[in-house]
């Protein structure tokens, strides 16, 4: 780096400009600079001088460190994924939120989740994570459990969310256009004013959902699942491909499998043959509905009310059952010798 490029910095920063994508800053003295919320996507730091540097919500993807001095910087919710820290001195760098992702390379023995930093990868661990305002356009986060989070105002432009459980998440006014949703569990989250155009929602559990003021132009919705408080937009009319949870409903055939349906209230509905393999029905309501011939292949069915249930032909092979009151209700609809 040579000097004029610092200059150059500094001259652009103070007129306003916040994007400096790319920037070669290897060897520079940044100590003790406030570059909070810049884009430094791609930037060369190696070598330089970040002494007690503001990065607060900075985006550092792609950015390289090698060497750096980082002690006492502030990396608070900054952007690091794909980020190259090897070498770089962290000692006392405040890292609480800031994301990373397998591809970002870290000093040897350093922990980033003892550091407080949020790690985005399939499967992650993310529940009641503040994510609100992050630009988390495409990132995977298949099957992972995002329970309780904040995602308010957030960029999901083609995420990938498929199968997560996004339990209680509140994602109003989020960007979702073009998210892979499928299967995912949406019950009882918040989704007011997001735009969900083009989202894949298919097989999505919507039970208890809101989803007022929310855009849902070409939004693939078949078989997702809702209830008679999950709230649409106004004038939303819901397709016959959606599959209605409520008492005494006929899902007849109802690919249901691996689907969330804790609690859920099926008393007197017809289920008959349908398909609820590894589905999980924890404390549900079942009793007197119509399961003949549906398939509970590997089902949770622990504290799940099945008094006086039509069970003929009904296979529970490696259901997972309470030993007393689930056995005791099987026996008395003789589905047990």
């Amino acid at each position: 780096m040579d000097l004029k490029t610092l200059e150059n910095l500094w001259t652009a920063f103070v007129d306003g400009e916040r994007d400096f994508t790319g920037i070669d800053l290897a060897g520079a003295d940044l100590n003790h600079w406030g570059l909070a919320r810049v884009d430094f996507w791609g930037a060369d730091f190696s070598g330089a001088n970040l002494t007690q540097t503001n990065f607060r919500r900075a985006n550092l993807k792609e950015a390289r460190f090698n060497n750096a001095n980082l002690a006492g910087a502030d990396l608070r919710w900054a952007d690091l994924r794909e980020a190259v820290l090897t070498g770089a001195d962290l000692d006392e760098a405040r890292l609480q939120g800031a994301l990373y992702n397998p591809k970002t390379s870290f000093p040897h023995g350093f922990c980033p989740a003892e550091a407080g930093m949020v790690g985005l990868e399939p499967g992650a661990t993310l529940a009641t994570q503040d994510l609100r305002e992050r630009d988390l356009g495409g990132v995977d986060l298949s099957a992972a459990d995002l329970s309780g989070a904040l995602l308010v105002n957030s960029q999901l432009f083609g995420a990938v969310l498929k199968k997560a459980n996004l339990l209680g998440t509140l994602l109003g006014d989020s960007d979702l256009r073009y998210a892979d949703l499928g299967q995912a569990t949406l019950m009882s989250a918040d989704l007011r004013g997001a735009d969900l155009r083009h989202a894949n929602l298919a097989r999505a559990n919507l039970i208890g959902a809101n989803l007022r003021n929310c855009q849902l132009t070409d939004a693939h919705l078949d078989g997702a699942l809702y209830s008679d408080n999950t709230q649409f937009p106004l004038g939303f009319e819901v397709p016959t491909t959606l599959y209605h949870l409520a008492p005494g409903v006929s899902l007849w055939g109802a690919d249901l499998s691996g689907a969330q349906l804790t609690g859920v209230d099926l008393r007197g509905a017809n289920l008959a043959g349908a398909n609820l393999m590894h589905a999980d029905l924890w404390g549900a309501c079942l009793a007197n509905a119509d399961l003949s011939g549906a398939n509970l292949l590997g089902t949770n069915l622990l504290g799940t009310d099945l008094s006086g249930a039509n069970l003929s032909h009904t296979n529970l092979m490696q259901a997972i059952i309470d030993p007393q009151g689930t056995i005791a209700t099987l026996r008395s609809n003789s589905q047990l010798n």
